[in-house]
C-alpha cells in the first residue's frame, strides 16, 4: 500500500480505503487505485489483515459426501454466495462418519475460520462451537438453520402420483436414521393417501443402492417407484434399462433433489427441485450477521417423462420388501 501510495501520489489510509471499499474515496480515485494494484500484481495479504482483525474471510464447510452429487452443488452454491461477500471457503469432507465430522471441525476451527457451515451425518448434533455455526439439513434437526421443504417436496411427489392414477406404489426410502429422508417420505405418504398401497425399502441413498433395488424390482408388483433421492432414482431407471422394463410403460419413477443427471437420464426424471442458491445465501447471511433466524425454503416439482397413468394394477408381493 505504501508503494502504491507514493506511485499515486495520496496517502496509504486513502489506498486502504478503495481496495477495502471503505471510507471517503471517490469511485474515479478508488478505481485508478485497483487497476494501479491489479497492474502490479498486488494482491490482498489475507494473513496481514487476520493479524490485524483477528478475522481469516474464511468460512468452512463441511458435507458428509463428496462421492454423491448433491453436495458439491450445495457446495458450489455456498461458494458463490460466500464469494460475494467477500469471503473465501475452505471445503472438508466428514466421509459419512461422525468422528471425521469432529475431525474435520476442530481442523477447520484451528485453520481460523471465521464460520462454520456444517451439512451433518445423520444423526449427529453439533453443539458448542466458537463460532457462527450454521446447519443445513432439516427441521427435526436440533438447531437447524434452513432447509428445503422436504415434506412439502414429498407431498408434491405423493399427490402427482395419486392424480396419475396410481394406487400401488415403492417407496424407497433411504437411510432409515436420516431425518431428511424422513420427512420425505412422511410427505409421500400424506399426498397419496390413506387408501394407496405402500411397500418401503430403506437403503443408501446411492447409485448402488438403487441398481440394486431395481434388479429386486419385481414387473406387476408395483406401478410406481417413489425414491427419497435422485441417486436412488438413478440407478433405478439404469438397472430397469438392462433388464428390459420401460418406464413409464411398465413402470412410473421419482426423484428428490433434480440433480443434473436426472435431466439427461433416459427417460428424464420427474423429481422435485430444492433451490440451492436461496440456500446457501441464507446460510452465509446467518453466519455473517446479516439474517438472525432460519429459515425454510420452499421446493419446485419438475415433472418429465418417468411417470405417467400406470398401464394396469396389480396387488402382487414385493420381493425384499420391508
Amino acid at each position: 500500500m505504501s508503494d502504491l501510495a507514493r506511485r499515486l501520489g495520496v496517502s496509504v489510509a486513502t489506498v486502504s480505503n478503495a481496495l477495502s471499499g471503505k471510507g471517503r474515496v471517490s469511485p474515479e480515485l478508488a478505481e485508478t487505485i485497483r487497476r494501479t494494484a491489479e497492474r502490479a500484481g498486488y494482491v490482498p495479504s489475507h494473513a496481514g489483515r487476520a493479524l490485524r482483525t483477528g478475522k481469516t474471510g474464511t468460512i468452512g464447510l463441511i458435507v458428509p459426501d463428496l462421492s454423491n452429487p448433491l453436495f458439491p452443488t450445495f457446495a458450489q452454491a455456498i461458494e458463490r454466495a460466500a464469494k460475494r461477500r467477500g469471503y473465501a471457503v475452505l471445503l472438508a469432507d466428514s466421509l459419512d462418519d461422525a468422528g471425521q465430522q469432529a475431525r474435520e471441525i476442530s481442523t477447520l476451527l484451528a485453520r481460523g475460520a471465521d464460520a462454520l457451515i456444517v451439512i451433518p451425518r445423520r444423526g449427529t448434533q453439533i453443539e458448542h462451537i466458537p463460532v457462527p455455526l450454521a446447519l443445513l439439513d432439516s427441521l427435526a434437526t436440533a438447531g437447524n438453520t434452513v432447509a428445503s421443504d422436504h415434506r412439502g417436496g414429498g407431498i408434491l411427489i405423493g399427490q402427482h402420483l395419486r392424480e396419475q392414477g396410481h394406487r400401488n406404489v415403492l417407496i424407497l426410502a433411504g437411510n432409515e436414521t436420516s431425518t431428511v429422508a424422513g420427512e420425505r417420505v412422511a410427505g409421500l405418504r400424506e399426498g397419496l393417501g390413506s387408501d394407496v398401497k405402500l411397500t418401503t425399502v430403506h437403503s443408501l441413498a446411492s447409485l448402488q443402492a438403487g441398481l440394486e433395488q431395481g434388479h429386486k424390482f419385481q414387473p406387476g408388483s408395483a406401478t410406481a417407484i417413489a425414491c427419497a433421492y435422485d441417486t436412488l432414482a438413478l440407478g433405478v431407471l439404469s438397472a430397469l434399462a438392462q433388464r428390459g422394463i420401460k418406464v413409464p410403460e411398465d413402470v412410473s419413477v421419482t426423484g428428490f433433489d433434480d440433480l443434473i443427471w436426472g435431466q439427461i437420464s433416459h427417460p428424464p426424471l420427474t423429481t422435485v427441485r430444492q433451490n440451492f442458491n436461496e440456500i446457501a445465501e441464507i446460510a452465509i447471511g446467518f453466519v455473517t450477521g446479516e439474517i438472525d433466524r432460519g429459515q425454510l425454503v420452499p421446493v419446485e416439482m419438475v415433472m418429465r417423462s418417468s411417470t405417467a397413468a400406470p398401464a394396469k394394477v396389480s396387488s402382487s408381493p414385493l420381493q425384499g420388501a420391508v
